[in-house]
């Protein structure tokens, strides 16, 4: 390993940066996978689909903080050269969580346009169909690649990146496939959010000729989840450009780091914290850490109250 200029070996760097960041990823997308169905106004849809989600999220955080770390500070080369497991379980992952957003934002715009609807379309026993399906098409897009294509996602130690392995048929994959599978689901969800966005807005000037109190106080929450979805949804196609298209333009390994495993990374910790900074119960539960660990009655009161609760 070379030393960098603060005399620190560039893997133990890399490793101490990665696992701040995937640490505090794996926390913040624990904390809301364990606690979102605690709260009332998330028993519903919403708060299934963003539980599956965050857990998806928090396994990824995971492995980049215990595994990927360790292995590139201690150079541990029997973990490089079981990357490829690791890489099966990230692909999954990352697969799942941007199919989520997909049915989220599906979910807040029939709340919104079609709320007669919305009850039917995203009953609980649909949203767990929707839940398992977002796993199932993840393992399935990765099988596919690496078991009929023998496509690997595997550890790159020149730039200490998880990436295809660099044959023809990886590249097609990566380049093609996999880039503009993620950019259609991007654009669906953009237009998804354009419409009830528009729905919102629409509401918002009729309402201004009419009473407010309470119908202004939930389109006021309407609009804050929007935002959420909305900025999330940013964060997804920045990481998106970031490790498909922008890295690949510059030479040096620590540009191609910090635009390919720094970003993958800084999106799904982001993801945690910007649920966390737009939800007031999840605020509140901060400010007060001893309720982090109540959890007795989960289950009582999600079967009391989860089948009223609507977003």
């Amino acid at each position: 390993m070379q030393l960098t200029e603060w005399g620190l070996q560039e893997g133990h760097l890399v490793a101490v940066i990665i696992f701040c960041i995937s640490f505090t990823g794996s926390i913040g997308n624990l904390l809301v996978a364990i606690h979102t169905l605690r709260f009332p106004s998330m028993r519903n849809s919403f708060g299934l689909l963003l539980a599956s989600q965050s857990i998806g999220e928090a396994v990824l955080c995971s492995l980049f903080a215990f595994y990927y770390s360790p292995m590139v500070f201690f150079d541990i080369h029997t973990m490089k050269a079981n990357s490829r497991y690791v890489g099966i379980i990230l692909a999954i992952c990352y697969d799942m969580c941007i199919l989520s957003h997909l049915f989220i934002s599906l979910g807040r715009m029939y709340a919104i346009c079609f709320p007669l609807e919305y009850r039917s379309y995203f009953s609980t026993f649909n949203t767990k169909i929707f839940i398992i399906f977002t796993w199932i098409a993840g393992a399935t897009r990765c099988l596919i690649s690496y078991e009929v294509f023998d496509c690997d996602f595997v550890y790159d130690d020149n730039v200490w990146a998880f990436l295809f392995t660099r044959t023809e048929e990886c590249k097609f994959i990566s380049s093609y496939i996999d880039f503009f599978k993620d950019v259609a689901i991007v654009v669906a969800i953009a237009a998804v959010d354009t419409v009830a966005i528009v729905k919102v807005l629409l509401v918002k000037i009729q309402s201004r000729q009419r009473s407010r109190n309470s119908m202004d106080a939930k389109r006021r929450k309407e609009i804050n989840f929007l935002k959420q979805t909305v900025l999330q949804n940013v964060a997804f196609v920045v990481g998106l450009l970031c490790y498909f298209k922008l890295a690949w333009k510059f030479k040096n390994h620590w540009v191609n780091w910090a635009l390919t495993t720094v970003v993958w990374n800084v999106v799904h910790c982001s993801d945690s914290l910007i649920i966390i900074g737009f939800n007031a119960e999840f605020r509140t539960l901060i400010a007060s850490p001893r309720n982090i660990f109540k959890i007795k009655n989960y289950v009582t009161n999600w079967r009391s109250t989860g089948s009223t609760a609507v977003k």
